[in-house]
């Protein structure tokens, strides 16, 4: 499979995402922490594609542009003043969805973290 970019905006700690936690459990934290947010209230139903062939996959936006259609100026800044950051992966296993890229973290060619300047100017 080639490689591509793919971006993501998660907790690097907990590496929390947006509806789901580090261990898949659906927590939709975006509801909490962007109140107004563009996709607060967007399904995110368990889909078996996140443990597709035994992995676990991470969803992701499939350039900077799709993050428009995720988040917007007011969200991004709410994620960064919780700790969230936005992070580019260079992979090579994925799967390609409608609005998103799933990717799996155990095989990782590359990752780059963006500063939280440059994620609002992005905005």
């Amino acid at each position: 499979m080639n490689t591509i970019t793919i971006y993501r905006i998660e907790n690097p700690t907990t590496h929390h995402g947006m509806w789901y936690d580090a261990n898949g459990k659906y927590d939709p934290v975006i509801q909490e922490l962007c109140p107004n947010g563009i996709t607060k209230d967007l399904p995110m139903p368990f889909n078996k594609a996140h443990q597709k062939d035994g992995y676990k996959w991470y969803s992701a936006g499939k350039s900077i542009e799709n993050m428009h259609q995720w988040f917007s100026a007011e969200d991004a800044q709410r994620l960064i003043n919780n700790g969230f950051k936005l992070f580019q992966f260079k992979v090579n296993m994925y799967q390609q969805l409608d609005m998103e890229v799933l990717f799996c973290l155990d095989i990782l060619p590359s990752l780059k973290e963006w500063d939280s300047y440059f994620l609002m100017k992005r905005f």
